[in-house]
């Protein structure tokens, strides 16, 4: 799997100077860069999409396999630690606010948790950072970076990366899987939330595969379970695994 580029939406305290970023930042591209398929070729080759002559459907590649080999990878291979919970807990109070039109006070019950991050460790230097690699559709990626700033602005983490597709792999991956075309017009809002933050820094790491193959015999990354990948599998006739 390559990776094409890390967007680093906002800097505060000049964490990305730091060694350890730059140790972690190295971890994690090896991580993706190991992300092979088949197994044990070096590189990620994906079976391109195609669409099913009687269904019409598309037939897309499973993203639970990328996922679990780069956490794999980053524990197995890089040596960190996944403790992978950070304390939300005085995160779930909500603070107060004013109905119209009476401007009385209110607070809002909280009803929906955060919910952990895929993978958290402390760097030898104490920074610690939070890692969600992306696996639904696009509106878990606008949670993701929601949760990842709200964290750094509480100084839970120092460090928050999203990892998500190109728009180019998207297009050969699980319906509506979240990419950085789709977040695009939303990157300026994320930047400014850097505001809040007193140390710390928010980043989106872009990954693509190395190549695409149209072979029939090449069998699609699996499709997971749940969300859209089972809707979307559903819908298929005779899908491969």
């Amino acid at each position: 799997m390559k990776w094409l580029r890390t967007l680093v939406l906002f800097d505060r305290g000049e964490v990305v100077s730091s060694l350890d970023w730059d140790r972690i930042h190295q971890s994690f591209v090896r991580s993706i860069e190991s992300i092979g398929s088949p197994e044990g070729s070096g590189k990620l080759v994906l079976r391109r999409k195609s669409q099913d002559p009687i269904s019409k459907q598309w037939n897309r590649n499973g993203v639970g396999y990328l996922r679990s080999r780069f956490l794999e990878h980053m524990v197995k291979i890089e040596g960190w630690q996944a403790e992978g919970e950070v304390d939300l807990q005085h995160l779930e109070e909500q603070p107060e606010f004013h109905l119209y039109p009476s401007m009385e006070s209110y607070s809002e019950p909280i009803t929906s948790a955060f919910g952990d991050f895929d993978f958290v460790t402390t760097t030898d230097g104490g920074i610690r950072v939070a890692i969600e690699w992306e696996t639904g559709n696009i509106s878990s990626s606008h949670r993701s970076l929601n949760k990842l700033s709200i964290v750094l602005a509480a100084k839970k983490i120092q460090a928050g990366v999203l990892i998500l597709p190109s728009r180019s792999l998207y297009e050969h991956l699980t319906d509506r899987i979240g990419n950085i075309g789709e977040l695009s017009p939303y990157l300026g809002m994320w930047k400014s939330m850097g505001t809040a933050v007193e140390r710390g820094m928010l980043a989106i790491a872009v990954v693509e595969h190395d190549e695409l193959t149209d072979d029939p015999k090449f069998p699609y990354l699996k499709v997971g379970k749940d969300g859209r990948a089972i809707e979307g599998k559903g819908k298929r006739i005779n899908p491969t695994t």
